[in-house]
């Protein structure tokens, strides 16, 4: 797999003015202010109908040419099963809804398709997630209903990377995502050209510890599926709640983030960058009414947290 290692893929959009519906022209300027940002090899987008609010050719009018996109496909499912459709899922062993997740799918597929036909190179990889059914504890279940989809999705003619991002287990208590178990995530993929991302924060939820996170990199390292690290945070208190998977800056940057640089160096250690398709963060501002500044400081933080841990 086609690797570049100068810069990292930032996750912008939960800082982004767009994200707390303010105007055009804050996002104008949130945009070119990133773009002036060095240590920036693309961003990390989620595509609902396109990838920008204002539409796919708006984002790309507003950001460097050279940058690259990694699609996530997270927003879209978690709007769909927090919209009374909890069933909604590539592991949903509910198969009107694992059917209408693999279409969504397909929607993803062409719309990629089409924009590195326009734009040769422009996404690198689609982040998948593996959500079950809600409500359903059957951890065989959802297995076999992720393998099914995996099955069919990894048979398209992809123009670019598949990388599934694992988010907190299904197995926990009072989970905040509630999906597929990592060990039955390496099992599906084992037969199959897709890696898996580790992100910070939802392994540290799903153990409500600062281990789970190498633990889990370790894991996926050893089935050789291990693809990306995404750095996100979380708290035990404070604006950024309890144990939520709700994108806390770095700390100090956040006082009371658990993510540190040397939390983030652990992981470095163990899977340096030139190992990975793409490492980078997802950092929320918790502000609805934060200035264009402040949001841009959240992130340009975070970067220069990232060039620290990684070496």
């Amino acid at each position: 797999m086609k690797t570049n290692n100068t810069g990292y893929i930032i996750g912008a959009y939960p800082c982004a003015p767009s994200f707390h519906q303010q105007g055009e022209q804050q996002e104008k300027e949130f945009w070119r202010l990133l773009a002036d940002t060095p240590d920036i090899r693309g961003i990390e987008q989620p595509c609902l109908e396109h990838l920008h609010p204002y539409g796919d050719e708006w984002l790309f009018r507003h950001t460097p040419a050279e940058w690259q996109i990694v699609v996530t496909a997270v927003m879209e499912t978690m709007r769909r099963r927090s919209g009374g459709n909890g069933d909604f899922g590539l592991a949903s062993a509910d198969e009107p809804q694992r059917l209408a997740c693999v279409d969504y799918y397909l929607h993803l597929l062409n719309k990629i398709n089409r924009i590195n036909t326009s734009h040769p190179g422009k996404i690198i990889a689609l982040e998948l997630q593996a959500a079950p059914q809600a409500g359903n504890t059957s951890v065989a279940q959802a297995t076999e209903a992720f393998a099914r989809s995996i099955k069919e999705i990894a048979s398209w003619d992809w123009s670019c990377n598949l990388v599934l991002e694992h988010c907190d287990a299904m197995t926990q208590n009072a989970p905040r995502k509630g999906f597929l178990p990592l060990e039955s995530v390496l099992e599906t993929l084992s037969g199959f050209d897709i890696s898996v991302c580790i992100n910070w924060a939802r392994s540290a939820i799903e153990g409500r510890n600062t281990a789970l996170p190498l633990a889990h990199t370790l894991a996926a390292q050893r089935a050789g599926k291990l693809g990306a690290l995404m750095f996100s945070g979380t708290a035990e208190q404070g604006p950024y709640g309890e144990w939520q998977d709700l994108h806390a800056p770095f700390a100090p940057f956040c006082p009371e983030s658990l993510l540190t640089a040397e939390r983030a160096h652990e992981l470095f250690q163990a899977a340096p960058v030139s190992t990975l398709q793409f490492s980078g963060i997802k950092l929320l501002e918790i502000d609805a009414l934060a200035d264009v500044q402040h949001r841009i400081d959240i992130l340009r933080d975070g970067i220069r947290v990232l060039n620290k841990a990684a070496h």
